[in-house]
């Protein structure tokens, strides 16, 4: 088993490694490997296919995808089989660029919309200004607090979620945000695990 691992079975978490997919909190990943999950890195730019039979669930951090858009929606058997996977009850955590992948299209860099993975149904665009910039804490319909994280991106999306509710830790702000099921958690936000690391284990546990 590895250091500080749980005694659970072992289970493999394909984590998206690549020039589109690049933004992780390593403490995050070591908190995963703790609780019993193996990560096995893919390319959603190079690979065909999700990396190997035995996966459980997919891991799409932060990152460029729209300075890949073209390539990305080229590679549609990696498109198709990260739909079939879903659709046969595969977990999905997504997180701002890996949230884009997810759209029906995306925006890129050279303003064309080119089609995604269209499990979100909606188009990600790009915008002028930062949006929803800063630290948050993520709060369930609830009330009860979820998690930490931040926001950090130029590109929107004309559905971001509406399952949780982001505050900023000092004011008033808020705003709805992610979309939350039982096989997919997905959004702009970047989610600190370390803050409230049972959340995202539970959800990934609930096969």
């Amino acid at each position: 088993p590895l250091p500080g691992h749980r005694g659970k079975e072992l289970r493999n978490i394909a984590v998206a490694r690549d020039e589109a997919f690049c933004f992780y909190y390593q403490e995050n990943l070591e908190l995963l490997e703790r609780n019993g999950w193996k990560l096995v890195p893919f390319s959603p730019l190079r690979d065909r296919h999700l990396p190997c039979a035995g996966i459980s669930a997919v891991l799409l951090g932060g990152g460029y995808p729209e300075a890949y858009a073209r390539e990305l929606s080229e590679n549609k058997a990696m498109l198709s089989e990260l739909r079939t996977a879903y659709r046969q009850g595969t977990k999905i955590l997504a997180e701002c660029g890996g949230f884009l992948y997810l759209h029906e299209t995306l925006e890129g860099l050279d303003g064309v919309s080119y089609p995604m993975a269209g499990l979100i149904k909606a188009k990600g665009y790009r915008t002028e200004k930062l949006s929803r910039f800063g630290y948050i804490i993520l709060y369930g319909k609830d009330g009860q607090r979820l998690a930490r994280g931040h926001e950090f991106h130029y590109w929107d999306s004309t559905l971001p979620g509406r399952d949780l509710r982001a505050v900023k830790p000092f004011g008033t702000r808020g705003w709805d945000c992610m979309h939350v099921t039982e096989k997919m958690i997905a959004g702009f936000p970047h989610l600190y695990d370390g803050a409230n690391p049972d959340w995202n284990l539970k959800f990934l546990e609930s096969m």
